[in-house]
């Protein structure tokens, strides 16, 4: 047998060994990501989580969160931001800056809303999990974020 079917079957061998445990286990993990749960009252974004959430929310949930004075964190670029922000949102793309900011505006408890350009970008969703590794309990995404906003005419701030 050469070396490189040695190879083969050795990572044969392990991936089969990997997805068999994976089906015997109680705690197996997913093969398809879980979808984001929606928020649509207002009451459940006020409770306390005892177990880290990610949950998505619409543009009114967002406006309702926004005037209740839920942080919002902008997951854009630093390049997009100079088109505005919502309104005292915070932004840094150093993760372990933004992270710092928040544990000391909110600290891990408390919910916030993270957002960016609009339905299709990911960068909300990405910025929730890595986030949520960090420690932060209650994460809802603005799943129409930046354009949704500015579409529905709501104020914007803009810095210079």
């Amino acid at each position: 047998m050469s070396t490189k079917q040695q190879v083969k079957l050795i990572i044969t061998v392990s991936v089969l060994v990997g997805l068999i445990s994976n089906l015997v286990r109680s705690d197996a993990i997913s093969w398809v990501a879980e979808p984001i749960k929606v928020v649509k009252n207002v009451n459940d974004v006020l409770l306390t989580l005892s177990e880290p959430e990610i949950r998505e929310i619409d543009l009114g949930m967002a406006k309702s969160l926004h005037k209740k004075g839920l942080l919002f964190v902008d997951a854009r670029a630093e390049e997009y931001l100079s088109d505005g922000m919502i309104p005292d949102a915070i932004a840094n793309d150093d993760v372990g800056l933004l992270s710092e900011q928040i544990e000391y505006l909110i600290g891990y408890e408390k919910g916030f809303v993270i957002y960016c350009s609009d339905d299709d970008c990911g960068s909300s969703e990405e910025l929730a999990y890595e986030l949520q590794d960090f420690g932060y309990m209650n994460i809802f995404v603005f799943k129409g974020g930046w354009k949704s906003w500015t579409n529905a005419g709501l104020e914007i701030e803009i810095h210079d």
